[in-house]
């Protein structure tokens, strides 16, 4: 008896036994009953018999044969063995006629470990088998603040509504990002034919994935799913055939990829080094560039639009025929494809999205065109095609809080904002801070532009609450002079200060780096860039009314100068908030990513994060995007950054 299959595979199982012991890891499968101390005692429910993903199936209950396989589940006994005969036999019975009886195993944490069955499951993964039936118990895990448990936790709620039980993230969530994704859920109760189609959309994309990402170091394959789903958009993957998800996939195959550290905040430009520039870039850099804008709506409506394009017309003006421009409305994402395709037949090879719900539209149209460099004026992502741009506002507010904290003398001070996403908890609470350290008694009192229940023509009942921080900057063609910080008595508004964007500065380093071949350093490639620039970067500033007292105006300066130089930083010594939790100690300074990643208020603002329920319905697209539960979640450890 040759046992030629068994031979193959032992082969396979000393390969991932002998790289084992040289990394001093467990060579042999995991056992669960050594991972798990007290797992008899923990509580448990039968599943019944289900097709699970063979690619879960990690390890054995028990000791028992644990020592004949390998990590991989392929066999490590020898050829001449009792267990060989058998496992080849079983081989080929498998080919003849199927795996006619289910293993028996215990699902923990999502993972399936073997009571009885090893031997199928070693056959069905020497066979490449994607999914074998089992007949699973669940056992649940004791309670932990483990993120891993939390995530897991998830998924048991979800399988329970769903039925679903292929889909498993790791990151807690998660689910809940899916569920936000429009046109995968319909309602509370999950009806039969969306079950359906969220099990082939999967099953496409795990097939497509486990062939094409196998031996890579790669993530594990829900987590790839979720991202595949807001890159493309579940809509729009509903109905795609194999062919196409796998095209995806190819597309997305760098994103995939697991790295230490996903994302780079470049807080301040680099400074300008022509010996630099690498030989070949400057042999073959473009004598001139042509960059195309887009606006989600009339660039005169908005007054967000306005000065982005006054940041285009400044770099039009300063670069000269270095430079060609042009601004184009895009309101929707089924416009955006479309209109990039027009842009690159035109030649234009630099994209500049500037409002952040254009984020998601971005992601496909820079996969499939790696030639052109795409930028959106967003805080969060972590394409490594996409480079995001944002500025650093709560440095600005901190200085307008320090004013309006001087301005207030009862200490009642209003602060309107616009949208709950990411970057404004910072703005709120640096704005709070700062008015808290010239005035002790200092409460903010919140309120949001985008909630249903938001009146602007009195956005704050009590009459006591006079100094008011408004929308930054007002468009062009509205007259309303409630923007800024101002001062209001009943009808008669005094302006005191203003922010004021300057993206040119920003435009003009991207475009001069595009003309001198140092946009992309060979050695950045696999990694995300997200540019975070404040007042020190000539990118921000504010702008104060003669009417501010000239002594608080040397206060108001002071700071400004720590702010520019970094040696003062709103995040910097005690401060808690809204319950309690000490977010940062006497001698620390947050981080940037901390600072990033806020979603909570300080201690002295009064309101809240308004709910969906409780937003207009034009704001939802943007905060299902980047609100503090929204896809785009980021995390504190996926964050690294550089400064000047």
């Amino acid at each position: 008896m040759s046992l030629e299959h068994y031979s193959k595979f032992r082969r396979e199982g000393l390969r991932v036994y002998s790289a084992a012991l040289q990394n001093h890891t467990d060579p042999y499968l995991p056992v669960l009953e050594d991972k798990v101390p007290g797992l008899s005692q923990l509580s448990r429910l039968s599943l019944g018999v289900q097709s699970i993903p063979i690619e879960r199936v990690v390890g054995s209950v028990s000791q028992g044969r644990s020592y004949a396989f390998a990590s991989n589940f392929m066999p490590l006994l020898e050829s001449g063995s009792e267990f060989a005969a058998k496992w080849d036999h079983l081989y080929e019975s498998v080919i003849a006629q199927g795996v006619n009886q289910p293993i028996t195993c215990l699902e923990y944490l999502g993972e399936y470990y073997v009571i009885e069955g090893n031997k199928r499951v070693s056959v069905m993964k020497a066979m490449d088998a994607r999914d074998i039936d089992a007949d699973v118990t669940r056992v649940y895990p004791a309670p932990s603040d483990d993120p891993r448990h939390k995530a897991y936790e998830e998924y048991c709620t979800f399988t329970k509504e769903s039925g679903i039980y292929t889909i498993l993230f790791t990151k807690p969530g998660s689910y809940e990002k899916l569920l936000s994704l429009p046109g995968i859920r319909a309602g509370e109760t999950w009806q039969q034919e969306e079950v359906i189609a969220l099990r082939k959309v999967y099953a496409y994309f795990r097939i497509a994935y486990n062939d094409m990402m196998k031996d890579k170091a790669v993530m594990q394959v829900g987590d790839a799913f979720l991202s595949y789903l807001i890159a493309f958009g579940y809509k729009d993957v509903r109905d795609e055939d194999m062919e196409t998800t796998a095209a995806h996939i190819r597309l997305m195959a760098n994103e995939f990829e697991v790295r230490d550290s996903k994302v780079k905040l470049v807080m301040d430009p680099a400074p300008q080094q022509a010996s630099g520039i690498p030989l070949i870039s400057s042999l073959f850099r473009p004598s001139k560039i042509k960059a195309a804008f887009l606006f989600n709506r009339d660039i005169e409506a908005s007054a967000w639009n306005y000065w982005h394009n006054l940041g285009r017309l400044e770099i039009e003006e300063k670069l000269g025929d270095k430079v060609e421009t042009v601004a184009r409305v895009v309101p929707s994402r089924t416009d955006f494809e479309a209109e990039i395709d027009r842009l690159i037949q035109e030649g234009y090879t630099a994209i500049f999205a500037t409002s952040p719900v254009m984020l998601n539209s971005c992601i496909e149209p820079a996969l499939k065109h790696p030639e052109v460099k795409f930028l959106c004026c967003s805080l969060l992502s972590s394409y490594n095609n996409i480079r995001t741009y944002y500025i650093r506002f709560y440095e600005a507010k901190f200085l307008m809080g320090l004013a309006a904290g001087i301005l207030s003398r009862n200490g009642k001070i209003g602060y309107i904002a616009d949208f709950p996403i990411y970057g404004v908890a910072s703005a709120a609470n640096a704005f709070a801070i700062g008015a808290r350290m010239v005035n002790p008694s200092a409460r903010i009192y919140l309120n949001w532009t985008s909630a249903t229940y938001f009146d602007a023509e009195n956005p704050f009942k009590d009459p006591e609450i006079q100094v008011i921080c408004n929308r930054d900057i007002t468009a062009p063609n509205h007259t309303a002079r409630d923007y800024g910080l101002y001062l209001r008595s009943g009808d008669e508004i005094t302006n005191i200060a203003t922010l004021i964007p300057q993206w040119g500065p920003f435009y003009q380093t991207i475009v001069e780096s595009l003309l001198n071949g140092t946009f992309s350093p060979a050695d950045n490639k696999s990694i995300a860039t997200n540019y975070w620039w404040g007042i020190g970067s000539r990118i921000l500033d504010v702008a104060f009314s003669k009417r501010f007292d000239p002594y608080a105006m040397r206060l108001i300066n002071h700071y400004r100068e720590g702010l520019q130089d970094g040696s003062f930083s709103p995040f910097e010594g005690e401060f808690r908030d809204q319950a309690g939790v000490l977010r940062c100690q006497a001698e620390q300074r947050l981080t940037p990513a901390e600072i990033l990643c806020m979603d909570y208020l300080a201690d002295n603002i009064v309101g809240s994060f308004p709910s969906e329920d409780e937003m207009i319905p034009t704001a939802r697209p943007l905060v299902r995007l980047q609100g503090m539960h929204g896809e785009l979640k980021p995390e504190i450890s996926s964050f690294s950054w550089i400064r000047k």
